[in-house]
């Protein structure tokens, strides 16, 4: 009894460390301009820096190289007039019996063909809505659980020209304000602010953004298990059943096809 006591705290403790550890926020890094773009990924003690990738420097391989003959030494010629002997390589024969093989075996069975069949056209629109209402789903609850916060947008606008510049700016300021406003309504943004201004003076435009993002790795592993789990039970072991029940239909079709031919041979 008492070792079995032990071994329930060692389990007890482990899991509850693994969901501390879980519970623990999983921060994202971006940073975008004209001179350098940097993404990395900060969690517990770890960064990991996903773009630029850090290439590992690979060792360059050992050249072989000719030793170098000494002084007076000179290399050996062949002799004149005798040419080398060349050896004629024999093509290589086709291994005999395999094409024989391939002619003799059964047919394969056409699997798309009997996916049509158990399914239909229907019963594959469903399974394909259901694939898609799912992914979906997961997509908006994972999104749901991402915090930004911090947010930074700095655009220059620029044309060379003053009137085109100016258009532009109204253009630019028409289309990122809204998106900035429903980004913000949508999703919890706790700090942010974008600035667009016109340079009349600056030969092109340039943007520029930082990002600061972050979740929580529970959350998101919980959300991937009931994906899963969904797509388990109502998609692929269903699919599997009624492919399964159109594989034993079709068998016993063709063996009462081969019981008339054969009763009608009689």
């Amino acid at each position: 009894m008492i070792v079995l006591k032990i071994i329930g705290i060692v389990i007890a403790a482990v899991l509850a460390l693994i969901v501390l550890v879980l519970s623990v926020r999983l921060r994202i890094f971006a940073e975008y301009s004209e001179i350098d773009t940097h993404v990395y990924l900060q969690w517990l003690f770890l960064k990991i820096p996903l773009y630029p990738f850090e290439k590992k420097e690979k060792k360059a391989e050992e050249k072989q190289e000719a030793p170098a003959l000494a002084e007076g030494e000179k290399a050996e010629e062949q002799p004149v007039g005798e040419p080398e002997e060349t050896v004629e390589e024999t093509p290589a024969q086709p291994e005999e019996g395999l094409e024989e093989k391939k002619e003799e075996g059964k047919p394969q069975v056409n699997l798309l063909k009997v996916i049509y069949d158990s399914h239909g056209v229907d019963g594959l629109l469903l399974i394909v809505k259901r694939l898609v209402s799912y992914i979906g789903t997961y997509v908006g609850k994972l999104t749901r659980t991402l915090v930004i916060d911090e947010l930074y947008v700095d655009v220059r606008c620029s044309k060379g020209d003053a009137a085109e510049t100016a258009i532009y700016y109204g253009e630019i300021c028409s289309a990122l304000f809204p998106m900035m406003g429903a980004l913000v309504s949508k999703y919890k943004v706790r700090k942010y602010d974008l600035n667009v201004y016109p340079d009349f003076l600056a030969k092109h435009s340039s943007a520029s953004f930082a990002v600061n993002i972050h979740m929580y790795p529970i959350y998101v592993i919980s959300i991937s298990v009931s994906l899963v789990i969904k797509l388990l039970f109502r998609v692929v072991l269903g699919f599997i059943a009624k492919l399964v029940v159109a594989l034993v239909k079709g068998n016993k079709s063709s063996q009462n096809t081969e019981k008339n031919e054969s009763v009608k041979n009689k």
